[in-house]
């Protein structure tokens, strides 16, 4: 069991890795391999994992038919919560499949599933996704200015989201809005948006569509030749990228000017390269406009057969289509549910952007938190400042009662210039750092040492009287003496000297400062190395 788990692993990197070297074929015979050896021996993950890189090899491929039953497996394999995220990626990829293939009954019902699961997620991304999605649909069923609404909407909800991919979608379907509307210089300034970020994300199918609007807005505006050279572009980069729906719109879209300029030849060639392509995917909207295309174009040259043949092929695909697909029975159903769907989108947007502000609210306490650290700490040693003293230690000594008990340590590295003098200031810094952590350790969490200044530190220590404060005073010149010195001072040893006093009723910062400064004389004078109290 283990070998054969470890088996298919290896098989699935294998495939993705035939997917990125661009051989589907490859791709598709390994996986059959996997599907009659090791498959059986797999968990529902994995083996939705080698469905979704056959439905990638299948797309690349253009089988329709084949992708859908695919993904339908991948489908019905994912319907334990565990695998909600592989479910909604399914969902829209399974909705967009039917809708190209002009389901649209079956496509709205799909991606308002993906809607309802997306917001249950918390996958606001995908969830407006599939809702440009539906936008789409209105406007495969000519209802422009319901489109445009959905996706204006779409725009409010996804305006606060930093996601390049709903970035460009959205501007690719509000430029379709408005060519569809005949705006064209609104669908170029969209574009014009879209552009930037397609090229950055290396999006080929999106860079194919915009060549695709650009062309026929520019087509609008009477500017054939632009026009063309764009249809041109977004054909290669569709072809290149097995991008079948915009290649084949494309193709058509440049029968359609070429019919305009009577260059019928080549209309004719590129309607019939539409209308094939069209047909290997059976893609029934396409092919139903294809063959009105060269309906138009028969016309146009004066060859009525042709052009009532083409025009009754047509006519047959537009029947399957009302078949499949009644968007005037549905409409108002999908109306309902996504207006039942707006106070979920709000709610969930507004969680959203609360946890967000949350996040932003405790980075900038963090941040003003380091700052305050920042400004209350000696850069060198790493204790508390002086600036500290005066935020904490002074306002607990101004509110001292009778129950509180706050001794402090003055203490002062005993001939501490000659070691500047003598070995340079950086080797006097050691020092400094290494007196530093001797008071950190000798310290209580309670306690705090502070660098007071120069060569001088004070250390605060709460709930020691006078004389157990002593007590730790001789503790840490003790430490000193004997501790092991850097050897940039070449064996010198140190000592200090140390001056203590007991906070008194009545007392402020600077009085008790004054106190231990006494005391810290006394020691030197008295020969240093030595606690006074």
């Amino acid at each position: 069991m283990p070998n054969s788990l470890s088996l298919f692993s290896d098989q699935l990197a294998e495939i993705s890795h035939q997917l990125a070297e661009n051989a589907p074929l490859q791709a598709l015979a390994l996986i059959d391999e996997i599907s009659n050896t090791s498959y059986q021996f797999t968990t529902p993950k994995p083996r939705i994992a080698l469905l979704m890189l056959k439905s990638q090899a299948e797309t690349e491929l253009g089988q329709c038919h084949a992708l859908i039953a695919t993904l339908n497996e991948a489908l019905s394999l994912s319907q334990d919560d565990d695998f909600a995220a592989e479910r909604l990626q399914i969902l829209n990829q399974l909705a967009d499949q039917v809708y190209t293939m002009g389901d649209y009954r079956q496509s709205i019902q799909l991606w308002m599933n993906s809607i309802e699961l997306g917001l249950e997620l918390g996958d606001i991304s995908s969830a407006i996704l599939a809702f440009i999605s539906i936008g789409g649909i209105f406007n495969a069923a000519e209802q422009h200015e319901r489109a445009l609404k959905l996706h204006q909407q779409a725009l409010h909800y996804s305006h606060k989201l930093d996601n390049p991919h709903i970035f460009y979608t959205l501007r690719l379907y509000l430029a379709a809005d408005y060519m569809w509307l005949k705006l064209p210089n609104d669908t170029l300034t969209i574009l014009n948006q879209a552009d930037p970020i397609l090229k950055k994300c290396n999006h080929f199918n999106g860079i194919a569509e915009s060549h695709l609007w650009r062309a026929q807005a520019l087509f609008q505006l009477e500017r054939y030749a632009e026009a063309i050279d764009h249809l041109q572009q977004g054909l290669q980069c569709a072809v290149q990228h097995h991008h079948y729906w915009a290649s084949i719109k494309c193709a058509y879209h440049l029968g359609l000017i070429l019919t305009h300029q009577k260059r019928h030849a080549e209309a004719e060639q590129a309607l019939l390269e539409a209308l094939a392509t069209a047909s290997d995917n059976e893609f029934m909207q396409l092919l139903r406009d294809c063959w009105l295309g060269l309906s138009a174009l028969y016309e146009d040259m004066d060859q009525a057969q042709q052009a009532y043949f083409a025009l009754q092929s047509a006519h047959s695909f537009e029947h399957q289509l009302a078949k499949s697909a009644p968007i005037l029975e549905v409409e108002p159903r999908i109306l309902q549910r996504l207006a039942a769907l707006e106070t979920r989108f709000s709610l969930e947007i507004s969680r959203q952007e609360n946890r967000q502000l949350l996040e932003q609210q405790a980075q900038q306490i963090q941040k003003l938190n380091q700052l305050l650290t920042e400004v209350e700490q000696d850069a060198l040693t790493k204790l508390a400042n002086r600036r500290w003293l005066d935020t904490h230690l002074a306002p607990q000594i101004t509110k001292l009662n009778a129950a509180d008990t706050i001794s402090i340590l003055l203490l002062d590295l005993d001939h501490f210039k000659q070691i500047n003098d003598d070995f340079s200031h950086l080797a006097g810094d050691e020092v400094l750092r290494d007196i530093g952590l001797i008071l950190q350790q000798a310290c209580r969490d309670v306690d705090t040492p502070v660098r007071y200044g120069g060569e001088e530190f004070l250390v605060v220590l709460k709930g020691l009287n006078l004389f157990s404060a002593a007590k730790v005073a001789e503790r840490i010149r003790t430490q000193v003496a004997q501790h092991a010195w850097p050897s940039s001072i070449e064996g010198r040893q140190l000592t200090i000297s140390v001056g203590v006093a007991q906070a008194q009723l009545g007392d402020n910062l600077i009085s008790l400062i004054e106190r231990a400064d006494l005391a810290l004389y006394r020691a030197k004078d008295l020969g240093r190395n030595r606690i006074e109290l």
